[in-house]
């Protein structure tokens, strides 16, 4: 049963409470107003800054037991608490006021070759564990950037260029450890606490923080190829028109290796056309897959040649390719998603990009960087497995349609978000329309639950657009794991005590 009791900020705690935790734990216990500027305040950074928030207390685990510690510290003294790992998303979970749970400092890799797999701690970065992998030919399944933290990527589901052939990146996962609401660290895997396993793959932080990841590698003993192809503003609607083409005949024809991302840059009041491309395999082989690119006549980029060249994947995810998209002061970053059934409509298609127009033309001065994406990679060996086989229930083959609104003004904060919201809602509508138009009935057609990619958005979304059919059951396991509600930043569920 619940003993819920109201959070506060830690602000209140004394010296001596303060000092008991630095007295049980290896790591260090860092204070707002206590410690100086310049060790208090690199700890707040995050990816997106429009999330920034000044913790009172960050403590710098360094084990599992220090994880155990605090959690059992937080639960005394009923504070509000954050996790961080990689700090890279877009919602902000990993910042609070109160205690941060930062896992910086766990960032150890093992790779058990006759088992192919890999461990790692929890604050581990993507790029820790691609690259471990890669010194023994082998790969790891993450995203698209491998500056993210592997705790939000796999247990929010995770979704990037080896997905096609493996997955996601939850569905890479063999076992976990979780410390608990009460401070308990327990396994979780197909065979030990198997609902908890269910859960963290898809549920978020909503029941646990994972101290220690394991996942399944693949091998791999070749580079890939990877490029951005970029047309002028003249050739958009042929860009638009190659949406199904090259979805239908080259990525559903590459079992899973061919990847393409169509990306539309705002450069200052001029949209701009692009298409990321990845490859698992030789650039001979890559040449037939990217012929339609091609023929369109693509340009230079300034100060790059045409075009894309074989590198190790873990290059190809790195996050230099993105920043090199996103100039740094312009960090403030609104994200949503949704997906479209293909064939995808030409109609809303055009709408989707006319509506991003009429942002970046509203905010000329700020929103001028901002980008909006196609992804048109294989999504069908995700749907091959059940919506309800893992708390992610978002597992369809549709094309997802992606905003990144970014501006450097906070006192914008709000009013972006808004119109981030409003983009992906008349994109929505548009897709609804279609749907009608067409005869195809609302149930299916991507209007109802599952509509966007929970790593992709603000974190306001409706819980049941993020797990769908799969709800009533996170809410009864919300009730066992936590029933406090002591993990609430990452689309908390509330818990169903009547269940349990």
């Amino acid at each position: 049963m619940s003993n819920r009791a109201p959070r506060n900020d830690g602000s209140g705690l004394s010296a001596a409470q303060i000092d008991a935790l630095r007295g049980k734990i290896k790591g260090k216990v860092i204070v707002k107003g206590e410690a100086p500027d310049d060790v208090y305040r690199p700890l707040l950074q995050r990816w997106n800054r429009m999330h920034i928030k000044e913790a009172n207390i960050i403590v710098l685990v360094e084990s599992e037991e220090d994880v155990s510690e605090t959690i059992k510290f937080v639960a005394e003294h009923h504070l509000d608490v954050a996790i961080c790992a990689g700090g890279h998303t877009y919602s902000g979970p990993s910042s609070g006021r109160g205690l941060v749970i930062d896992l910086r400092n766990m960032r150890k890799v093992s790779i058990d070759i006759g088992k192919k797999v890999a461990v790692a701690q929890g604050g581990c970065k993507a790029v820790d564990v691609e690259k471990a992998a890669e010194d023994f030919k082998m790969r790891a399944v993450f995203g698209a950037v491998n500056d993210t933290g592997c705790g939000g990527i796999t247990t929010g589901g995770g979704f990037g260029n080896l997905s096609g052939q493996y997955g996601l990146v939850c569905d890479n996962l063999v076992a976990a450890r979780v410390a608990l609401a009460d401070g308990r660290v327990v396994a979780a895997s197909e065979t030990e606490n198997s609902d908890l396993f269910w859960g963290i793959r898809g549920g978020g932080s909503n029941f646990g923080l994972v101290t220690e990841f394991t996942y399944k590698l693949h091998d791999c003993d070749h580079d890939v190829f990877f490029g951005v192809y970029l047309f002028g503003p003249d050739k958009t609607e042929q860009v638009l028109d190659l949406f199904n083409v090259l979805h239908q005949d080259y990525v559903l024809k590459s079992n899973g290796k061919f990847g393409v991302v169509g990306v539309f840059s705002a450069m200052g009041p001029v949209i701009v056309p692009a298409f990321a491309v990845y490859y698992d395999g030789s650039e001979e082989e890559a040449q037939k897959y990217i012929q339609p690119l091609l023929d369109l006549g693509p340009m230079a980029p300034p100060g790059h040649p045409i075009g894309g060249k074989m590198m190790r994947h873990s290059a190809t995810t790195d996050f230099a390719h993105m920043a090199a998209m996103f100039p740094p002061e312009f960090s403030r970053i609104a994200g949503s998603s949704t997906q479209v059934d293909f064939p995808v409509s030409k109609d809303v298609l055009k709408k989707t990009l006319e509506v991003f127009q009429a942002k970046i033309a509203k905010y000329p001065q700020n929103l001028h960087v901002s980008k909006l994406l196609f992804d048109l990679r294989d999504c069908s060996k995700i749907a091959s497995v059940p919506s309800d086989a893992t708390a992610y229930a978002g597992r369809r083959t549709g094309l997802l349609i992606a905003a990144d609104l970014m501006w450097d003004d906070p006192k914008l904060d709000g009013e972006i978000l808004l119109e981030a919201r409003d983009l992906i809602a008349t994109v929505r509508q548009a897709i609804k329309d279609s749907n009608e138009q067409t005869g195809i009935a609302d149930v299916g057609a991507h209007v109802g639950a599952t509509t966007l990619y929970a790593l992709i958005s603000d974190g306001e979304e409706k819980l049941v657009s993020v797990f769908g059919k799969n709800l009533p059951r996170m809410k009864r396991l919300k009730a066992k794991y936590d029933p406090n509600v002591m993990w609430d930043k990452w689309y908390p569920v509330e818990p169903d005590h009547e269940a349990v």
